[in-house]
């Protein structure tokens, strides 16, 4: 039998795989010399959908870089006091003036990104005027960016931070622009305006103390909470530059309380109500507290509620602590269930016990309002706003997958879905178009002033050229498509860049005939993509599980779990967890045996006897088959090991594990090491641990998956399963 074994250092040869890929729709070309035309990426970690662009033809070759006319919200921000609604996606940006009801395009690529990556997350201040931003630096680290909305004004805050796509690590203040960032184990605070104006006092004088930015909290009444190991802090922020000029004097606030543990503020987060008398502490993303302090009193603060995560039917994903009028704090989970594939939030007023007020499945995270009554979220394809007091619903918009929402007021919303961006009034529940996110098809009417569009919602829409919006037409008879007027004829032909499936091209009609490509890139040759698969190792502890599912759905990307026996037995809810959410699972052998010592005997027999076992262990778990590769437990082996599971009718993977540790159990020397070794050899597997079965510190690989993942698109890979390799 012919051996196939997988290397991290050696491959075959990669070849005809069938890739995502850039695409053109249909192009049309009005008697004006413009051009419409539709762009698709299908590419790992952002979301499919048709872009609609128009360009110039002058001289046979394109005026100026083709402009967006259609907005998908992979981001959206809220600029200038509600002057401007942000939009952000792949291709660029584009602002809403709210006063004059225009879109203008800020900004689009001249040239299409053949591996884009998530967008980063803004932080923005509650008035739009500034906002913060990761700027990555390396794979795994970024500087913190402070930048006025309105001028190109930008400051560095802090180098080396930890990169994030979702979350900025700054805190701001609701009634003025007061910031709190974290810097090298410290927690500051600066005023954006004095810090651009050069009159900030020195960094040193701004010191809220030790710690990270879980370490504070602002609350609403315009107070600071922070916590030092386990002594609670209240600071009034118009006392904050005295404390900073006399901390060595005067310490870091009034003590409220002590807690009856040790803040981590690597792994804990807390939220506090509107005084700083009470508190809700998430103590390593799964134990819950309720703190309240004693009036005048710095003794231990009562334990109103506490209980860890304990849900049977899910396993917990995130968590975030909110307030109502009442100063009641709010529960929001976010769960992946064991027999589903779709997060559910749950939601609970917590007091002496938590009561469940809210069931949500498909759903997304929650958007509360600036006047805090309201919470909208979206659950598959509507969107719902309710009364966060009595928990009743007030309105809810069906019709598109939501992609992301945004208060414009306590009133209303922005509503960025799959096919338009709306304005949402939740009091007389009515919606305006403002932007088509995606288009399906669009052409010129026949005089070729206007141009008509459809995103399948069942409508047409016609593009207001004075105010670069849509106006909905309903149902309308298209028109064929137009690519010559005489003096030009466009076309999509073939393309010898491997990232595109096809170009689009110019051809000048007339005397001296000459065809060009509208995107040069699209016409270069590229070697075909590396491929590289995210193999998950369940050994014998489920701990990450949850986040390396959430993550590995979040980008839309293959991984293969190899289940040791001792997981199955253990943990036979989360083995079917990784069935039900589709992703292939192989075996690990039955137990964590060392296949290579010699304490027993280990021959053809235990070998297949072994593999059989845990064949059989899964079935009986799942219902479902184990794929037929396999690899020993920490990947000892020898050949004549390999031969049994051959003949046993296995593949082996192979890692060569022995050289996959010199990077300690640092996560981020491991990403450079994994990637790096990827680079080299053109591809291959990669290695995750699930749990803290290889590991003694508290920092894992699973929980920078998404870091990985980004290298490896930024590189160029495709990631697929093992048997696409």
């Amino acid at each position: 039998m012919k051996k196939y074994i997988f290397s991290l250092l050696t491959f075959c040869t990669l070849i005809n795989f069938s890739f995502a890929k850039i695409t053109f729709g249909k192009l049309d070309l009005n008697k004006n010399d413009e051009m419409i035309f539709t762009v698709s990426n299908e590419t790992t970690g952002i979301d499919k959908y048709n872009a609609l662009f128009s360009c110039k033809i002058v001289n046979g070759l394109p005026a100026d870089a083709p402009r967006m006319l259609s907005y998908y919200p992979e981001r959206m921000e809220l600029l200038d006091n509600g002057r401007f609604l942000q939009v952000r996606n792949s291709y660029g940006t584009a602002k809403y003036n709210t006063s004059t009801t225009r879109f203008s395009c800020e900004n689009t690529v001249a040239q299409l990104p053949e591996n884009p990556l998530p967008l980063v997350a803004y932080s923005t201040s509650y008035d739009g005027t500034w906002y913060c931003y990761l700027k990555q630096t390396t794979f795994v680290t970024a500087d913190l960016i402070l930048q006025d909305a309105n001028s190109d004004y930008s400051y560095t805050l802090s180098r080396n931070v930890q990169m994030d796509y979702d979350k900025v690590p700054v805190k701001w203040s609701k009634e003025k622009n007061l910031l709190l960032y974290e810097k090298d184990g410290t927690v500051y605070f600066c005023n954006p305006e004095a810090v651009k104006a050069d009159v900030e006092i020195d960094e040193k004088y701004r010191k809220i103390g030790k710690g990270t930015i879980n370490s504070v909290d602002f609350s609403e009444s315009q107070y600071i909470a922070y916590i030092d190991d386990s002594l609670l802090y209240k600071i009034n922020t118009k006392e904050l530059y005295t404390i900073g000029l006399y901390a060595g004097i005067l310490g870091q606030g009034t003590v409220v309380g002590r807690l009856p543990f040790k803040f981590n503020c690597q792994t804990d987060k807390f939220s506090t109500n509107k005084d700083v008398s009470s508190i809700v502490v998430i103590q390593n993303k799964r134990m819950f507290t309720y703190l309240k302090a004693h009036k005048d009193s710095t003794d231990y603060m009562d334990i109103l509620y506490s209980r860890p995560y304990t849900d049977s039917t899910a396993s917990l994903v995130d968590s975030d602590i909110y307030w109502d009028k009442a100063q009641n704090p709010i529960m929001w989970l976010q769960k992946l269930p064991y027999e589903g594939d779709k997060i559910r939030s749950s939601v609970y007023r917590i007091s002496t016990a938590a009561i469940q007020v809210l069931e949500i499945e498909d759903s997304g995270r929650p958007f509360i309002s600036p006047d805090g009554t309201k919470v909208a979220f979206y659950a598959g394809a509507a969107i719902y706003v309710y009364n966060m007091n009595n928990w009743s619903r007030l309105c809810e918009l069906t019709g598109e997958k939501i992609v992301t929402a945004l208060w414009a007021d306590s009133w209303n919303l922005y509503v960025g879905g799959e096919k338009s961006i709306l304005r949402w009034n939740v009091v007389s529940d009515t919606f305006d178009v403002i932007a088509l996110s995606s288009v399906a098809s669009a052409y010129w009417t026949a005089d070729g002033s206007t141009i008509i569009a459809d995103n399948n919602s069942g409508n047409s829409f016609e593009l207001m050229k004075e105010f670069n919006t849509w106006k909905k037409l309903g149902l309308s008879a298209k028109r064929e498509s137009s690519t010559q007027n005489g003096r030009y004829r466009v076309f999509v032909g073939s393309s010898t860049n491997c990232n595109y499936e096809n170009a689009v091209y110019i051809r000048t009609l007339g005397k001296n005939p000459v065809t060009v490509s509208l995107y040069k890139e699209a016409t270069k040759k590229k070697a075909n993509r590396k491929t590289v698969a995210l193999v998950f190792d369940a050994y014998d502890n489920a701990d990450g599980l949850a986040q390396i599912l959430y993550t590995l759905k979040k980008y839309n990307v293959s991984g293969d779990f190899f289940v040791n026996g001792e997981f199955i037995r253990r943990y036979p809810l989360e083995t079917k967890q990784i069935v039900n959410n589709n992703y292939n699972c192989n075996s690990m052998f039955f137990s964590q045996t060392d296949l290579t010592q010699n304490d027993f005997i280990i021959d053809e027999d235990f070998v297949r006897r072994g593999l059989a076992r845990n064949e059989d262990e899964f079935y009986q778990c799942t219902g479902k088959e184990l794929f037929l590769y396999w690899h020993a437990p920490f990947y000892k082996i020898n050949q004549e090991l390999i031969g049994y599971g051959e003949n046993a009718g296995y593949t082996y993977i192979d890692l060569k594990a022995e050289n996959l540790e010199s990077s300690g159990n640092n996560p981020f020397a491991l990403i450079q090491e994994y990637y790096t070794r990827a680079v080299k050899n053109k591809g291959g597997i990669i290695p995750v641990t699930v749990g803290y079965s290889q590991y003694k510190d508290s920092d894992y690989l699973y929980n920078y998956l998404d870091l990985l993942i980004c290298a490896l698109i930024d590189g160029g890979f495709e990631l697929v399963g093992i048997n696409e390799l």
